[in-house]
């Protein structure tokens, strides 16, 4: 079976030091945070986006799911306007692979940027 490869993106440069300080990425309480957790097996790829940047390359050597999450390490909760709070049970384990912090985008010196329509 041939691995597949994810961008994992993050929403802010905390939540992204912490998933490369800890080799983990986590995933909300939502059904998209289940959704992804169940999209990604032990034996593929991830990379981290943010800021338009995608860094580094893990192998996903472990998956857990936890019960009482609320105050498991390293993500603080989420707590949105409308009152819903989301915690971060859903856990990938990571095996660095290769460390790179490359833009998502690049403009070639001989090309000039198009815009289609």
């Amino acid at each position: 079976m041939v691995p597949d490869y994810f961008l994992v993106s993050l929403s802010n440069r905390e939540n992204l030091e912490l998933c490369m300080k800890h080799n983990l990425a986590g995933f909300t309480s939502s059904i998209n945070g289940l959704w992804t957790f169940f999209d990604i097996d032990v034996g593929d790829h991830i990379s981290f986006l943010y800021g338009a940047r995608v860094r580094n390359l893990y192998k996903v050597v472990g998956k857990a799911a936890y019960r009482n999450a609320e105050k498991l390490p390293p993500w603080p909760s989420i707590t949105f306007r409308s009152g819903k709070t989301y915690y971060f049970p859903f856990r990938l384990f990571l095996k660095p692979e290769r460390e790179f912090d490359e833009p998502m985008v690049r403009q070639n010196s001989h090309m000039s940027p198009r815009i289609c329509f």
